[in-house]
């Protein structure tokens, strides 16, 4: 247990407060990407997640503290269990979890506005669902379903938790065209002006936007009180103390990621936006944890309705692979551009019959250790699918220029933070041994790179395959540019990822590196 003193008044068994304290407890996870039976480590799970909270609601109740407990975004896909009722348990989880509000995160939409309505009135929740800065709400369904904020009233204070979702335009493609993510800074200031005229007495940013936005949507904010966020998957054991306008500290909080651990946060609440912060714990949700036996019944049942979606034993085996399957872990990506990454991006080349192939590791799910796979562990390390029935993502062939392709390769290498994209069929020249060898856009320059031994001709065109939601993705948003980026775009027949992972696993066991 992790925790920072952050004033002189520290909390402990039998310590006593003034009268006139209106002391709270936020509790709060963020990312928990349905991630229900926790991570292949032992750590996290719904089950004990449960205890934790329970356990520090009643610690701060035996002290006369009141708990709110809050869920920054992307409860729902990302793991297999998603796939448990057709993503409505996802829901129904936070209630159990004892979720008070939570925000809309870019995986909870990723089917639709009008799914995720369905799935919201099928679980009938408890919880407030947030985001001011979901656009087109009434063409959706979600009018009524997605609220800007919800009060909550601590002994006549009025405590306001407004809910932002990160506007990043690639993750919005599924909500076109009936609505979109507007601009999460300019829609939180318009909160924080109506809040300060209603006189609220404490607000909070439930944010799925990541830290760095967080810290920027601080500094320019003049009465948000506390920012509990989400999407960098950033754990934090000490909240990030960010500067406002006025040139008040703010605290940021975040836990990492599918649910690992869970935040406490106790402050002493004064009214008309003055607060001081009493203590920050940070619970981790360790395999020794035990397992409330309502959730852990849930958890139960929504294996069995996963395996049933499916229609095939999970544990089936299917191949065998001396290296991991890499993806997540622990919320995070530790090996990119990995062997993993390059079977994928070779599997999508030869699929397509094309020049090229392209993986993404943003699109893997979590990682799968080497020994047996087994048929769920490739639903586990690619969760995506467009919708229900399908079997995971497909492929498509498209052609692009020698001019935009190479553009495209310095992007991907640009940039303090490129993009962890393995590129299979390019290479470049090894001048001290006259041999070729793979070509990695972080390490490469794209200027170098050789495409079937050639150097890349800008008037020519050249065959690239990747997964359908690219070209997808951008048609949503603009047709002309899809077709001015990528010419004659065009899915693969039979070329859903899942089956097709199942066969080159079966055909190339034991998996090895690809040696060029």
């Amino acid at each position: 247990m992790k925790y920072v003193k952050l004033a002189a008044i520290v909390l402990s068994i039998g310590m006593s407060f003034p009268s006139f304290a209106k002391l709270m407890q936020i509790i709060h996870t963020n990312d928990l990407h349905s991630f229900f039976q926790g991570s292949r480590s032992g750590k996290g799970g719904y089950a004990k997640i449960k205890t934790v909270i329970d356990q520090i609601r009643s610690d701060a109740a035996a002290k006369g503290i009141k708990s709110f407990v809050f869920d920054a975004g992307d409860f729902g896909e990302g793991s297999s269990y998603y796939f448990s009722n057709n993503g409505v348990d996802s829901l129904r989880a936070l209630d159990l979890l004892g979720v008070d509000a939570t925000v809309i995160g870019n995986h909870d939409f990723i089917l639709g506005g009008k799914e995720l309505s369905h799935q919201i009135a099928q679980a009938n929740m408890r919880s407030k669902i947030l985001s001011a800065n979901m656009e087109g709400k009434i063409f959706m369904g979600l009018q009524k379903k997605v609220l800007d904020s919800v009060d909550f009233n601590l002994d006549g204070m009025k405590i306001r938790v407004f809910g932002l979702t990160t506007p990043e335009i690639h993750f919005q493609y599924s909500l076109l065209p009936n609505g979109f993510i507007g601009n999460s800074i300019k829609h939180g200031l318009a909160i924080e002006k109506k809040s300060k005229k209603e006189k609220v007495d404490l607000l909070v940013a439930l944010t799925h936007i990541g830290l760095d936005e967080d810290m920027n949507l601080v500094s320019q904010s003049s009465d948000i009180d506390i920012v509990v966020g989400g999407h960098s998957h950033t754990r934090l054991d000490v909240p990030k103390m960010t500067q406002n306008k006025k040139g008040e500290i703010i605290p940021v909080l975040q836990t990492g990621a599918h649910g690992l651990a869970v935040g406490s946060l106790i402050v002493d609440v004064l009214g008309q936006g003055e607060y001081k912060l009493i203590d920050y714990r940070l619970y981790d949700v360790a395999g020794d944890i035990s397992q409330d036996k309502t959730v852990k019944q849930f958890v139960d049942d929504a294996q069995v309705n996963r395996e049933h979606y499916f229609n095939r034993r999970w544990d089936e085996v299917i191949g065998f692979s001396e290296i991991k399957l890499t993806g997540l872990y622990e919320g995070n990506v530790r090996e990119p551009q990995s062997c993993w990454s390059h079977h994928i991006a070779r599997l999508t080349r030869e699929t397509a019959g094309a020049d090229l192939g392209l993986q993404l590791d943003i699109f893997q799910g979590e990682e799968i250790p080497a020994g047996d796979i087994h048929f769920g562990d490739l639903i586990d390390n690619f969760p995506h699918f467009r919708k229900w029935g399908d079997a995971g993502w497909n492929i498509s062939k498209a052609k692009i220029s020698g001019l935009v392709l190479n553009q495209v390769l310095k992007y991907l290498g640009s940039g303090n933070h490129p993009l962890d994209a393995t590129i299979d069929g390019a290479s470049v020249l090894n001048q001290s041994k006259g041999t070729l060898s793979k070509f990695i856009n972080k390490l490469h320059k794209a200027e170098h790179a050789l495409v079937n031994g050639q150097k890349i001709d800008n008037l020519k065109f050249y065959t690239v395959g990747m997964p359908t939601e690219i070209p997808f993705a951008i048609g949503k948003f603009s047709p002309l540019i899809r077709d001015l980026l990528l010419r004659h775009s065009e899915e693969i027949p039979n070329s859903h990822f899942w089956p097709l992972f199942e066969n080159y696993i079966a055909k190339n066991s034991p998996l090895r590196c690809l040696e060029n």
